[in-house]
């Protein structure tokens, strides 16, 4: 069961990557002269032309991306009615979340592709966390699964997923090819607001790129906690999926600065979205992983207590 949930746990950021890639090559990240790059959604009415034939890369991301939902979505209910009585608690309950993950995926896929960037928050949002409930499964063991500094982590880079996503959506990516972007930035909530199609003007898109890249500080400095408790696992899971958090984490940085400076951005955006779905799949399984203490703690207290009686007069 757990090589299962590993697997399907792969193939869950396969999705990821394939559907970036298709998602920003259909909004031209990286192209200057449309329709040549073979911009197809959101297409402005006045200029007529065509939508392009997709390029093999994109042929073959589409079929990727087919074929490796379905195995997931296979993998995912065969984890729930031939592992469920052998998971603990808190596999069934990742099971559980990992099954109605995926039947809203699917349902949503019927609405994707979509100018709405609720949509693709939504499409994003659930691969996440599908990917970090199969990941919980894979690595969780008795007597593990209490990490506050991973789940602190896990819950900035859900903020940190939606300004990513946004500034993908708004057409920002491009925005501000430099270390910092501050002159002319104005960061409003109505940028964040999936519910708003459209792209933003210069300002905002600076603004996004402002939250994006704080909330992105933030996130590696409470990840790189979370590394450091997991270094004192007792399982194995628990140090791989702590020197697999540290790559990824470094891979990470360059690539969202090899996106922001503009160099290969359709490559380096899509790499980006697929390390963060490792991502998270690494700290969740670093949390399930992380050996409760806090009991342990009140074992020896207790003995120590009992200990001083003994020996009072």
């Amino acid at each position: 069961m757990r090589k299962l949930a590993l697997l399907a746990c792969l193939l869950t950021v396969c999705i990821t990557a394939a559907s970036a890639l298709i998602r920003h090559w259909q909004g031209g990240l990286g192209c200057e002269a449309w329709p040549a790059c073979g911009r197809v959604l959101g297409a402005p009415a006045a200029t007529g032309a065509a939508p392009a034939d997709p390029p093999p890369a994109i042929r073959v991301a589409r079929l990727a991306h087919r074929a490796s939902a379905s195995a997931v979505g296979l993998l995912v209910a065969l984890l729930a009615l031939f592992g469920w009585k052998s998971f603990d608690g808190s596999q069934r309950l990742a099971a559980a979340v990992a099954l109605a993950d995926t039947v809203f995926l699917a349902w949503l896929g019927r609405y994707t592709p979509h100018d709405l960037p609720l949509v693709t928050v939504g499409n994003v949002t659930g691969g996440m966390l599908l990917a970090a409930a199969l990941a919980w499964i894979a690595a969780a063991r008795p007597g593990t699964g209490r990490s506050l500094p991973a789940v602190s982590a896990f819950v900035l880079l859900m903020a940190l997923l939606l300004t990513g996503t946004m500034t993908g959506s708004r057409g920002a990516v491009e925005a501000c090819p430099d270390w910092l972007c501050v002159d002319g930035a104005r960061v409003t909530l109505a940028a964040l607001d999936p519910r708003l199609p459209g792209e933003l003007p210069k300002a905002e898109q600076l603004g996004l790129h402002l939250a994006h890249r704080a909330l992105a500080l933030g996130f590696l400095l409470a990840a790189l906690a979370a590394a450091g408790r997991g270094l004192r696992a007792r399982e194995r899971s628990g140090r791989v999926a702590t020197g697999l958090l540290a790559g990824l984490l470094a891979a990470q940085v360059a690539l969202g600065l090899g996106t922001a400076l503009g160099s290969l951005p359709l490559v380096t955006a899509t790499l980006h979205n697929a390390v963060a779905m490792s991502i998270a799949a690494a700290l969740a399984a670093l949390a399930a992983a992380t050996p409760v203490l806090a009991p342990t703690r009140r074992l020896r207290a207790s003995a120590d207590r009992d200990r001083f009686a003994a020996s009072s007069p």
